[in-house]
């Protein structure tokens, strides 16, 4: 079944009868099957649904990327509302810089997603935002693009030094990656609690900005890291931050470990458990049943998460061990070993 905003976009088809319109993170690939193929390209920063939309329509242009970069391309655009505001803003003035002179973007998102502050997000690009739908606790705005858009990605990228146990290390933030700006609790509890010796290959899985994975490089020499991410952004601030530090790694975008192909000695993560404003255990439950065909023999795996998440039995059922290395009062440092 369709999401409640692609449910809206397809009871507004007549908005979209003539041009050629960019859809930008449509949350499922079954939209574009009621689209016109040969008129609606996908533009996704999530690898999960660039896949499906690749594999269902191999002769439509979809593109993964942090950004796109064509210009006056199209008429229009869709934009689906993320969850936080700066990455709609940065989205909006993204596709503003795609789309032809006086061309229209729509935005839809559920009530609560925080679209109801569209007149703030398209401030930038936009006189006037209209609402021109209310349905299924969504609403869908539009915008007429009527100022002069140049978008840099670069622009949107912020460097920020992290420093845990006299180990610092600088960090490529971009909206719409988590825990943007900042440590969060999870990782910083990971961090403090890192093994003094470790070699061979790692796995950072869920890197986000590269946070873990790049604090392994700089305290222990010689790993072979990998990182992975579905979200084409933390690839790219992954990248960034690696580059930044002048450490080298593997970055692979991959929808949970779809993707990964060998075997590591070690394995660091703090899962997601949201899809968009959703929660989703999903992921790190598929995660967590198959590291063991990614696991070399002794490997360890070290996982992170909100103390209320239902991890340990899991761990245990696909790892057969499990135990606690530390906690604080709202997150458990868990290790495994195969």
């Amino acid at each position: 079944m369709l999401s409640a905003p692609s449910q809206v976009i397809l009871r507004n088809q007549d908005f979209f009868e003539q041009g050629n319109w960019l859809v930008a993170n449509a949350p499922e690939a079954e939209i574009f099957t009621n689209l016109d193929r040969q008129r609606f390209s996908g533009f996704h920063q999530m690898f999960d649904v660039y896949q499906r939309c690749t594999n269902q329509a191999p002769e439509q242009r979809h593109e993964f990327a942090a950004s796109i970069t064509v210009k006056d391309a199209y008429d229009g655009a869709i934009i689906y509302m993320p969850k936080s505001k700066e990455h709609a803003q940065m989205l909006i003035q993204n596709m503003a810089s795609c789309i032809k002179p006086d061309g229209l973007i729509y935005l839809v998102g559920e009530n609560k997603s925080g679209i109801k502050s569209a007149d703030k997000l398209f401030k930038q690009v936009a006189t006037q935002v209209n609402k021109v739908d209310s349905a299924r606790h969504c609403a869908l705005y539009c915008a007429q693009i009527n100022k002069a858009v140049a978008f840099d990605l670069a622009n949107w990228v912020t460097y920020r030094d992290i420093t845990v146990a006299e180990t610092t290390v600088s960090v490529a933030f971009l909206p719409g990656v988590f825990s943007a700006g900042e440590l969060d609790p999870g990782t910083r509890l990971l961090l403090e609690n890192l093994p003094q010796t470790l070699k061979g290959d790692i796995l950072d899985f869920a890197c986000g900005a590269g946070i873990i994975g790049c604090f392994l490089a700089k305290k222990h020499e010689n790993l072979q890291v990998t990182f992975c991410d579905v979200s084409a952004l933390a690839i790219h601030a992954t990248e960034l931050t690696l580059e930044k530090n002048g450490f080298k790694g593997k970055v692979v975008p991959s929808n949970g470990l779809t993707n990964i192909s060998q075997r590591f000695n070690h394995v660091f993560t703090n899962p997601p458990f949201h899809t968009g404003i959703h929660t989703n255990y999903d992921v790190t439950q598929d995660f967590i049943a198959g590291i063991k065909n990614h696991l070399e023999p002794n490997a360890t795996l070290t996982l992170v998460a909100n103390r209320f998440l239902p991890y340990p039995d899991q761990l245990k059922k696909s790892l057969g061990n499990v135990k606690t290395l530390a906690q604080t009062s709202k997150f458990n440092l868990y290790f495994s070993r195969a």
